[in-house]
């Protein structure tokens, strides 16, 4: 199961993130596999006054005592920030579906929800002495109960990351990641927190 969404993802990176980016991230437990698309890169969207985001992102999580899956699928509209250069914001929303084994917590449940988005992205201006690209992010996802639904209670999700363009179209990123997937039973279930560090290709 796990590599049949592996490999759909891989594809779907491959085919519809052609003019947008894919990225992969890993730390000691956790891989991830993520991407965007932007309609800026879509020649039938050139003419729209709307600028529309999508997001989306696999996580597997496989140490001794949890075995975790988590996917999202997003969708925001993007603009530029007036009065500061290099700032964009996204808001939007996105579906999450979570299946969390942890031997620990006694807690082999599936988790589904969807959470309102917030993105900040900074583009820094061109740095002297020839330093590549860089830029840095930030998003919030936030799902109260009505937008929880099963055994789900709540989702909340804070990331923060940074990359540098080392090669053209290819760049190095870290950050850090804290998700909650609140259960009724457990409302402060945390399903993922760390740094993480990997690879991201953009078009």
């Amino acid at each position: 199961m796990l590599k049949n969404i592996v490999i759909s993802l891989l594809i779907l990176c491959g085919v519809v993130y052609a003019q947008s980016g894919a990225g992969i991230n890993v730390n000691k437990n956790d891989l991830e596999i993520e991407g965007t698309l932007d309609s800026r890169n879509l020649a039938i969207m050139q003419n729209s006054s709307t600028i529309l985001l999508g997001d989306f992102n696999f996580i597997n999580i496989d140490n001794d005592i949890k075995n975790s899956k988590l996917f999202g699928a997003g969708i925001g509209a993007t603009n530029r920030l007036e009065g500061v250069d290099g700032v964009e914001l996204t808001f939007g929303v996105k579906f999450i579906l979570s299946k969390a084994e942890d031997e620990k917590k006694g807690i082999d449940k599936w988790f589904s929800a969807t959470p309102l988005m917030g993105i900040v992205h900074y583009k820094f201006p061109p740095l002297m002495f020839n330093i590549p690209p860089i830029s840095v992010e930030g998003k919030i996802l936030y799902a109260p109960g009505a937008l929880a639904f099963g055994d789900s209670d709540s989702y909340s999700e804070f990331r923060v990351s940074g990359d540098i363009e080392i090669i053209q179209n290819v760049k190095i990123y870290a950050g850090y990641r804290n998700i909650v997937t609140g259960y009724y039973f457990d409302k402060n279930y945390v399903f993922n927190n760390g740094f993480y560090g990997g690879l991201k290709f953009i078009y």
